[in-house]
């Protein structure tokens, strides 16, 4: 055999290999999905005795990393946005502490008893900013979506469809995380729960008050009756006007907002370069009590003008 030939018999077994493994890999999600399906409308299986202790080991693993990723987001409120799952925060939290503690070891020489709460602040605080970035970017794209989506139902019903059968269509075809959240609503009819529960809990998982308000809407339809599709159109222009508004006011104070961060950034910038420059004059703040109050004061200082200057900003977008 030539060497073309080698070369092209080994690709076209790659590309069949990939093929296959990428089939069973499908399949595999499939009948997890069935089975999850399942389990949420008839209970979980029992397992068999040999898979008993498989079984344990699995339960246990889960108990861990839900208790863990709830350590995580403790206080969040929702994080149905974040992607990252619990092993990826986990490997986030390790690293950041280990890093937050050679750094304070290796470039300040601080001693144990302030480099133990400074890693355990960094493993607990690091996964959290990960949660809250991904939760909030989820939320930005749900509202920016959200306004098509709800026109897309209003062409459906006018069509003839019923609510169900639209909402079932729109989280089939709109991309996420729209799409996930309607089709949530979807799976629990098919399970045989009723549509304003589904509903219901639908916007207590998701928590945005645009898609409450269309909630609101569809549960009062289906009580009362009336013309879904025109209050609905409403709603689409009222969520965009809405929405045009908060994008206005965060123009408004895009100036103002980042002087906040540049401001807040620029002490930490220079004990950062003075740290790699000159590592032996930033050694009385941490090795001299009188150096330990100043530094105490001055980040005391800093998060006081850090609050004060979010509630000004925060303020001026209300307005």
């Amino acid at each position: 055999m030539t060497p073309l030939g080698a070369v092209a018999a080994a690709f076209l077994l790659l590309c069949g290999g990939g093929g296959m493994a990428s089939s069973v890999a499908l399949k595999r999600k499939e009948e997890k999905a069935l089975a999850a399906r399942v389990d949420r409308a008839v209970g979980p299986r029992a397992p068999g005795a040999e898979g008993l202790a498989a079984h344990s080991a699995r339960q246990a693993a889960k108990v861990f990393l839900s208790r863990l990723r709830r350590l995580f987001t403790y206080r969040i409120g929702r994080d149905w946005g974040a992607s990252a799952k619990t092993p990826t925060l986990l490997l986030l939290a390790l690293a950041s502490a280990g890093v937050s503690t050679a750094a304070g070891f290796f470039l300040f020489r601080l001693p144990a008893a302030i480099l133990a709460p400074a890693g355990l602040a960094a493993f607990v605080l690091a996964p959290r900013v990960l949660i809250r970035s991904q939760q909030r970017r989820a939320e930005a794209r749900f509202g920016e979506l959200f306004p098509d989506t709800v026109d897309m139902i209003v062409r459906m019903i006018r069509a003839g469809l019923p609510v169900a059968s639209a909402i079932a269509a729109v989280g089939e075809e709109a991309p996420a995380p729209v799409g996930a959240a309607f089709r949530s609503i979807a799976e629990e009819t098919r399970l045989g729960i009723p549509l304003e529960k589904a509903l219901s809990a639908c916007g207590e998982r998701v928590g945005v008050a645009d898609f409450r308000f269309f909630l609101v809407a569809v549960g009062l339809q289906g009580a009362t009756g009336g013309n879904l599709a025109a209050t609905l159109e409403m709603l689409s222009e009222i969520i965009r006007k809405r929405r045009a508004i908060r994008l206005k006011a965060k123009a408004a104070t895009a100036e103002v907002r980042i002087s906040a961060l540049v401001l807040g950034g620029i002490p930490f910038f220079i004990l950062a370069a003075l740290s790699f420059l000159s590592p032996s004059y930033l050694r009385p703040l941490i090795h001299d009590p009188r150096g330990n109050l100043l530094a105490g004061s001055a980040l005391l200082s800093l998060l006081a003008g850090g609050v004060t200057m979010r509630s000004m900003i925060r303020r001026s977008m209300m307005e």
